[in-house]
């Protein structure tokens, strides 16, 4: 009786600790209470060596009528109180409200800055990484992102959802999965048109197939945005090399099913009936890239180069993608080609 006493005790106590251990692993993010925020905000701006009428300016910022203030609402008036207080932080700000590219290339010290101060430097670097997340600069914005702890931040939902916003668009499953998480199951006060958005990217997460059609087209898309921004370097080179290495392994790998697996060209004669139309194309995988999608270029050959793809190959990605998917997809492929196409006459 003794033993099954103990055995019982030391059971609870091992499903105790286990729990306390768990809680201390999950990260839960809350919104700071207004009247803490603004004694913060107030006695920042009076280290800063604000004067009596600059505090007055300061406290009125907080000022929300009597209307109770979201998350948003704080941050907002916390970037206005930094605004009027520190010169560094207004001639960020001005950048980003007058979209000067220019000034915002060159970068701003304060954000570089270790954050001695968080409520400062973490809530700064979240208003500049939201705004290069709305430019859809999202490389640039998760550089932010990822020196930001969103528990110092006065909005941590919306740290959250933009970073995930990010990493979506980037095709960055599993970071943006455990983003998503951090969202949906540990952050308080997450408006619904956060939640809702969140649901549909895990959903949209969760589905995506590595080096299938709908994460090239994704790719193609990525290539447009990142060449519209005037972005044209390696980080460019390397998506439209993984795009053309994936085309070709799924088209020949189409080709193999129409065509018996062999080489003979079954797939070149003849039209195909519809009831042909290959299928599992939507669930293809294909092996050879993996992380990064770091790729040699002297084992691509020039024939799979930046704007050389062959007619047939365009022809079989058009056929296979007006087949199996959307209209928006064709529309990425097209445009994608046109692109290739513009940029290749203009290098001759």
């Amino acid at each position: 009786m003794i033993a099954t006493l103990r055995c019982a005790l030391t059971v609870l106590f091992l499903a105790v600790c286990f729990r306390q251990i768990a809680a201390a692993e999950q990260q839960l993010y809350a919104p700071p209470p207004e009247p803490e925020i603004r004694r913060a905000a107030i006695a920042w701006a009076q280290d800063h060596g604000a004067d009596p009428e600059l505090l007055k300016a300061v406290e009125s910022q907080w000022d929300f009528q009597g209307a109770p203030s979201s998350p948003d609402d704080r941050f907002d008036a916390l970037i206005r109180t930094f605004y009027l207080v520190d010169p560094e932080a207004r001639e960020l700000i001005d950048a980003c409200r007058s979209g000067d590219l220019n000034r915002l290339a060159t970068g701003f010290p304060l954000l570089e800055t270790q954050a001695a101060l968080p409520l400062f430097h973490e809530n700064l670097r979240y208003f500049f990484a939201r705004y290069l997340a709305v430019l859809t600069m999202y490389d640039e914005a998760l550089d932010l992102f990822a020196r930001i702890d969103p528990a110092h931040v006065v909005d941590p939902a919306g740290c959250l959802f933009y970073k995930a916003v990010c990493e979506h668009s980037l095709l960055l499953k599993e970071d943006g999965l455990a983003t998503l998480k951090s969202l949906l199951t540990s952050t308080e006060d997450v408006p619904v048109r956060y939640s809702t958005v969140a649901t549909l990217m895990q959903a949209d997460l969760e589905a995506l197939q590595e080096q299938s059609l709908d994460e090239v087209a994704r790719q193609m898309r990525d290539v447009e945005r990142r060449l519209t921004l005037g972005r044209a370097g390696q980080q460019v080179q390397r998506v439209e090399d993984r795009i053309v290495n994936t085309l070709d392994e799924i088209i020949a790998k189409i080709e193999q099913q129409q065509g018996g697996g062999g080489g003979g060209g079954g797939s070149q004669g003849g039209e195909q009936s519809p009831d042909q139309a290959p299928t599992g194309a939507n669930d293809s995988y294909v092996g050879g890239i993996k992380g990064k999608g770091e790729v040699d270029p002297e084992k691509l050959g020039h024939k799979d180069g930046w704007g050389e793809l062959p007619d047939k190959a365009q022809a079989a990605a058009k056929e296979l993608i007006n087949q199996q998917f959307p209209f928006h997809y064709r529309q990425a492929v097209e445009e994608y080609l046109k692109r290739i196409a513009q940029r290749s006459a203009g290098n001759e």
